[in-house]
Order: structure tokens, then sequence, then C-alpha cells
């Protein structure tokens, strides 16, 4: 079993993801997408996304766009995330996530995601992550 196949339906079943709207995680060949729709409890009092929400959706993205590209049993943990905010979604918006693998060693790996509502930018990141090898 690949570590996509071992870790992602943990992702996909974890219950902060599932009430952030995440349904479905698509990932292979070190890329990964995430599309959501951004319901009426994901937002501020401002009524804009929540950026919590937004930090970690990238995060996700990263972690399923590595999880493709790592051999059985491996697997990872973020120990450093920058998250740019460029601009705000709505209660209603329709937001792209895509993840990718910028560079992968034997311990860490550097990754960048996007988040786009249509055209618009509404998130870049930078992710860093321990590579986890599985214990004997």
């Amino acid at each position: 079993m690949s570590s996509i196949e071992q870790f992602l339906p943990h992702v996909l079943n974890h219950p902060l993801h599932r009430a952030m709207g995440v349904e479905r995680i698509e990932a292979s060949e070190g890329r990964s997408r995430i599309e959501i729709d951004v319901g009426p409890t994901m937002v501020n009092a401002a009524g804009m996304f929540l950026g919590g929400n937004v930090y970690t959706i990238c995060d996700m993205a990263c972690y399923a766009a590595l999880l493709s590209e790592l051999p059985e049993g491996e697997n990872a943990v973020t120990h450093d995330i920058h998250v740019s905010l460029m601009r705000g979604a709505r209660a209603g918006d329709r937001v792209v996530f895509t993840g990718r693998v910028i560079r992968r060693g034997r311990s860490v790996a550097f990754m960048e995601a996007e988040a786009r509502c249509g055209e618009e930018i509404v998130a870049r990141a930078t992710v860093t992550k321990s590579i986890l090898k599985p214990r004997s």
C-alpha cells in the first residue's frame, strides 16, 4: 500500500477537515488539488473566509502532494509554514487549492500551495515538512 493510499483517507475523514468542507483531494506526481465551497460557518465576523481555514487547507494540499511522491510507509509532518493572504473569499465562493512539491530530499521536503477564487489569488503558502521513515 502506497503512502497516499495509507494516509490520505485519514486526512479526508478528519472531523476538522470535514467541517471545512473538504470532500475530495486529488493528488499525483507531486501535485494536488482541493476544491471547497466556503460555507457560512467558515467565515469570520467580517464575512470573510477564516484565515486559519486557509492555512490548514494550504498545508493539507502540500501534504497530499508530498504523499503522492513518498514510498510506502513514509509520512511527513509540517515544521514550517508561511501563508500570505492576498484577497478575501466569502460564503458561497468556490476556492481551489493546489499544492506542489518543489524539492524533496531524504528527510526534508519543500512545497508551495496556492488558493484561488476564480482567477483571483486568495493566498500563497510555502511549507516545509520533515519526512518520517517507517519504524522497523
